[in-house]
């Protein structure tokens, strides 16, 4: 997983929401999350996140209670991105 972000992103407010969505632990990050780890509100990490949207991608599927997520566009789409997305559709086609 490369950290391309590293060498681009050089403001400390910047840096810090870059940090929270490269963490190991988490896959994805939702602005409250990221809030959380950087002590930081939701609008200054919506700002971050919408100023970069050649590094962060938002995930077409929110969490279980319909936040947004996002991550790293470095990162790559796995299998259970795909499976929920394809879930997803069928739910979708089926109503």
């Amino acid at each position: 997983m490369g950290l391309e972000w590293e060498e681009e992103i050089v403001d400390p407010i910047e840096r810090k929401v870059f940090e929270a969505l490269s963490d190991p632990r988490w896959d994805f990050r939702t602005v409250e999350g990221i809030g959380k780890a950087t002590n930081l509100n939701a609008t200054q990490v919506l700002s971050v996140l919408s100023k970069h949207p050649d590094l962060v991608r938002e995930s077409s599927i929110p969490d279980r209670y319909g936040n947004r997520l996002y991550t790293l566009r470095s990162r790559p789409v796995r299998s259970q991105e795909k499976l929920a997305l394809a879930r997803a559709f069928v739910i979708k086609s089926l109503r």
